[in-house]
């Protein structure tokens, strides 16, 4: 008794040691430890939280220890040379549970090298042993309540367990019967082991399947399904045991095996390692006949040869590893029973075998099992927020594995094996399971697999909705502050199921969990479509409540007067249904309403309550703060209020309390009006409203808050055009409004070219090779000159008047193709595309100036045509200008030198901040220098310059002096004495000549 069971219990303390050695093959474990070894890859000692257990008993229940037992009942994690590293280890995973990789790698990796030395005490009963187990457990739990899907390190807690809950005489069990009950340990370790292959597999300990829609997602797991057959195995032995005869119990434990093995075939046969498992079903089917020489038991013979042709004629037809050698097993297997019939048989299945075969090879050219890293944990999607100096090399390895999982789910469902439906189905079912279990927390994985299931053939349409449902439900769990996956799941509801009106549960239940502003407006608009006007102002007010509980609420920077208090009140009675004020407020072109726009305070605004960019902080009145299952709630945006001031206007036909719902929104969030399309909304609203006062006073507000922050260039140009469009549109109502047309036009150009782009000489863009005019120091570009001689509008009206005319009917949408929103300005900036030949308005004449200005807008933004023609992007104005104004500044200097110092000037390297080097140094070098002439005295006498006898160009000249015009140019600077001699004999032979 002994002996057998040392034996497994040396199996067991092997297949450990096997895990730890395989484990950075497989991608989970480092080869070694770097707690216990190794170059310590982690930060010195920290403090490790206090979010950890403490120790304590493992409790009565069958899920695992979920939070890491501290302190450690290990006495080298307390003291010694690797207390250290582990204290950091374990702070960084509590830090960074989902994310830090290698700090739990590092921490499995030391609890299985405990458990390991553990080997042979598993089943002691002192009180240290379970301790340490405890601890062991608590750190897979921990785990895996991080990675609920992470098979490999399943297998690890799941085979420590199977050992644990081993009696005496099975596999892994004490050596010694104490004489003691089966102790409540034991008990519990097998309650948790069936728990894991419930949660995992979807299996029950009795084979039946977990009613479940989804089932487990681990069932491509090999390892844990011989885990599995090994339970199943045993669980079968105990109950034989009360069975009378040994024939019984033979029979028992044998149908329990077999069924064990179909069950785990009928999930795993056509996954990564199948032949692993294939062949352990036939190891076990021969070990029925240890030596068939001796063998009297005729029928279990037949059984065998049944079962193995039944075993061989399947596995041939699925791609797997080594399938040739299984093959040729088979035809040795049928010639060795009968040859004739051996013959038949190979004949009908050899067409499957060489299909499966090349379908085999096909699947790893299109994809490899290594490059989808199936092991790998489940960390969050790659983000910009996280401040990672690899953020672009993560983000594209990010990508390429997810293009890698589609690219092998699109091939799944093009059925190269030729499988029926159903098992077709349960292929490409079992491949998104995979993808999922790899990517848990990347929500587009979780919607491409409920758009299958909710689109593929062959099903019913309830049961295909029943399938799509439960892996929305199932994926928010896992990303609960998604809003695309609740609102997903609320389309299938409301498209697709028999009760539409579900989705307004499925929404509600998100925005309980996890509120923010795209899904109150998604919640607000099917609220109105089922339940009516009142419920959907409601959903708008309870967002307003719930979204700014967690701002921190400053009434004292909010500067309101009386009247803006009277709108905010009329806005709450609006949204009650005060419906009649709009009759009073639409009368004449203003009405006898004041818009809020023009009676709010400079200061009003400054100070944005909702806290948009996550300034908010957590905690300030705020309910939902510190609850199980919620997050924060998120920021109020524009959105929102456009949203319902949308529904108000399009659908309730209230445009009045629409206009005081967009000032709502600007009055209590100063950012929206740097938000285009918000203004843009609302001044669109003016303009039916016929508020021209109003209307004016927005657009002036909203482009003074855009151009008194940094950043907003696109935004201070896409107001500046809605500004000219309204003004273009308004000028048609009365000769008046031309005036302030033309206005706002002069101010949109100076505000967006300016001198300092526009070259209003020639009426391009101000470049660094324009000509240079004047005398000495006073030379500067015609165009400047121009401009302080008569003004940059008067010049650039000359030169550019009739582009800035067709720029204006750009925006007017009367040039080109008539976008008004800008996007038609914004696509030839990164499009070299020109307009169609409908969109060239007018006569032959415009159309071909129209397609001249292109050619120049193009020459302008720094390429040329043919580089045009292969579709490079364009540069704009003024990313050319920042570019080359340093080197502009450089060759104006150049230019303003001396010209016998120019060309030395030109032949000076750049600097190191790749500019010209200038000929006036810094005021510090001229300083210092002035410094070091006042110290320091200068020598009676000048000192004679010697030439190095290395350089052969040089050769001595009378007084010392070296000649710099024969030989060429040498380096050396200043005025030689043969030069002086020279220039002075010219000179004296000039004014004799005048003599």
């Amino acid at each position: 008794l002994d002996t057998a069971a040392e034996t497994p219990r040396r199996r067991w303390g092997s297949t450990m040691a096997a895990k730890m050695e395989e484990g950075s093959t497989n991608g989970d474990l480092p080869n070694k430890s770097i707690l216990l070894g190794g170059e310590d890859a982690m930060e010195e000692d920290e403090n490790v939280p206090s979010t950890m257990a403490p120790m304590e008993a493992s409790t009565g229940s069958d899920e695992l220890i979920s939070r890491i037992i501290t302190p450690s009942p290990f006495p080298h994690h307390v003291t010694g040379p690797t207390a250290s590293r582990f204290r950091n280890a374990l702070s960084r995973v509590t830090t960074h549970p989902t994310s830090d990789v290698e700090a739990w790698q590092a921490l499995i990796t030391e609890a299985i090298a405990c458990s390991r030395n553990m080997a042979g005490t598993l089943h002691s009963v002192d009180a240290d042993t379970h301790a340490k187990l405890d601890w062991i457990e608590s750190c897979f739990g921990s785990l895996l309540s991080s990675f609920p899907y992470a098979s490999s390190y399943y297998t690890n807690i799941a085979e420590m367990l199977l050992a644990q809950s081993a009696r005496v005489g099975e596999e892994g069990g004490p050596l010694v019967d104490y004489g003691m009950d089966i102790s409540q340990r034991v008990l519990q370790c097998e309650a948790k082991l069936e728990n894991i292959f419930r949660k995992v597999l979807g299996v029950n300990p009795d084979g039946t399947l977990v009613d479940d829609k989804i089932g487990g997602l681990c069932t491509s797991s090999v390892d844990l399904w011989l885990l599995y057959i090994r339970k199943r195995i045993r669980d079968a032995v105990r109950q034989a045991a009360t069975l009378p005869s040994v024939e019984e119990r033979e029979d028992f434990v044998q149908k329990t095996t077999i069924d064990a093995y179909e069950l785990a075939i009928s999930h795993a046969s056509f996954v990564v390692n199948n032949h692993v498992l294939w062949k352990q079903y036939l190891t076990y089917v021969k070990s029925w006949i240890p030596n068939p020489s001796f063998n009297t038991n005729h029928g279990l013979a037949q059984k065998q040869m049944l079962q193995l042709r039944s075993l061989y004629q399947r596995l041939v037809t699925h791609p797997m590893t080594g399938l040739d050698q299984l093959w040729q097993e088979y035809e040795v297997f049928e010639r060795t029973q009968n040859e004739q019939l051996a013959s038949a048989l190979v004949d009908e299945f050899k067409p499957k075998y060489q299909h499966a075969r090349s379908v085999y090879l096909e699947r790893n050219r299109v994809y490899s099992a290594t490059d989808l890293d199936m092991a790998r944990l489940a960390t969050p999607p790659v983000d910009k927020e996280d401040d990672d100096e690899d953020y672009i090399a993560k983000m594209k390895e990010e990508q390429n594995l997810l293009t890698l999982w589609k690219k092998r789910l699109s091939y799944e469902r093009t059925n190269p094996e030729r499988l029926s439906a159903n098992e077709l189905v349960q292929r490409v079912r079992q491949g998104y399971k995979e993808m999922a279990c790899a990517l848990t927390r990347h929500p587009e994985v979780w919607h491409m697999w409920s758009m299958w299931e909710l689109l593929r053939a062959g099903a019913k349409d309830s049961e295909k909705v029943e399938h799509a449902m439960a892996v929305l439900e199932l994926a928010q769990k896992h990303v609960p502050d998604c809003t695309l996956l609740a609102y997903g799941q609320a389309q299938v509801a409301e498209l697709y199921s028999e009760n539409p009106e579900k989705c307004l549960e499925i929404m509600e239940r998100f925005l309980e969990r996890s509120p923010n502003a795209l899904g109150f407006v998604l919640h607000q608009q099917m609220v109105r479509r089922y339940k009516g006007i009142k419920e959907a102002r409601a959903v708008f007010s309870k967002a307003r409540r719930v979204l700014l509980e967690s701002a921190v609420k400053e009434s004292s920077a909010e500067k309101e007067t009386g009247e803006t208090g009277e709108a905010t009140k009329e806005v709450a009675e609006g949204e009650a249904g005060a419906e009649g004020k709009n009759d009073a407020a639409e009368n004449g072109t203003n009405g006898s309403r004041r818009m809020v726009t023009n009676r709010l305070d400079p200061a009003i605004g400054t100070h944005d309550n909702s806290t948009i960019g996550g300034d908010r902080k957590p905690g300030a009145n705020n309910e939902n703060e510190g609850l199980e299952g919620k997050t924060t709630p998120g920021a109020i945006t524009w959105q929102l209020y456009a949203s319902h001031a949308d529904m108000e206007h399009r659908l309730n036909h209230s445009p009045a309390i629409a206009a005081r719902i967009y000032e709502l929104g600007l009055r209590k969030h100063h950012s929206f009006l740097t938000k285009p399309a918000y203004i843009y909304r609302y001044a669109q609203l003016l303009l039916e409203l016929r508020d021209t006062e109003n209307l004016r006073a927005l657009l002036t507000r909203a482009v003074a808050a855009c151009e008194a922050d940094v950043g907003l260039e696109d935004e201070v140009a896409a107001l500046w055009d809605m500004t000219l469009r309204f003004e273009a549109i308004l000028s048609g109502a009365e000769p008046g409004n031309v005036t302030a047309f033309h206005n706002v036009e002069r101010k949109r150009h100076a505000a967006l070219m300016g001198a300092e782009l526009e070259d209003v000489s020639t009426g391009g863009i101000t470049s660094s090779g324009d000509a240079v005019v004047g005398i000495g120091s006073n030379k500067s570009t015609i165009a400047d000159q121009l401009i302080r001689s008569e003004g940059y509008d008067i010049s650039s009206n000359i030169v550019n008047g009739m582009s800035r005319v067709a720029d204006v009917l750009d925006v007017m949408g009367l040039w080109g193709n008539g976008d008004t929103d800008g996007t038609s300005r914004r696509r030839r900036k990164k499009s070299p595309k020109a307009d169609s030949e409908a969109d060239l308005v007018g006569g032959k004449s415009d159309a071909c100036y129209q397609r001249r200005q292109q050619f120049q807008n193009l020459l302008d933004s720094g390429l040329s045509p043919d580089q045009a023609e292969s579709g490079s992007k364009l540069l704009s104005a003024r990313d050319r200008m920042q570019t080359s104004v340093q080197q502009s500044a450089a060759n104006l200097m150049i230019q303003q030198s001396p010209e016998w110092l120019r060309p030395l000037l030109l032949l000076l390297p750049a600097s190191r901040l790749k500019t010209a080097t200038m000929n006036k140094p810094p005021p510090h070098m001229i300083e210092m220098a002035l410094s070091a002439l006042r110290t320091n005295a200068l020598p009676a006498d000048r000192p004679v310059e010697e030439a190095s006898e290395g350089d052969p160009r040089k050769r001595k000249r009378d007084g010392g002096d070296s000649s710099d015009e024969e030989n060429g140019y040498t380096g050396s600077g200043g005025y030689g004495n043969q030069f002086r001699s020279r220039q002075k004999k010219r000179l004296n032979d000039a004014t004799d000549n005048d003599k």
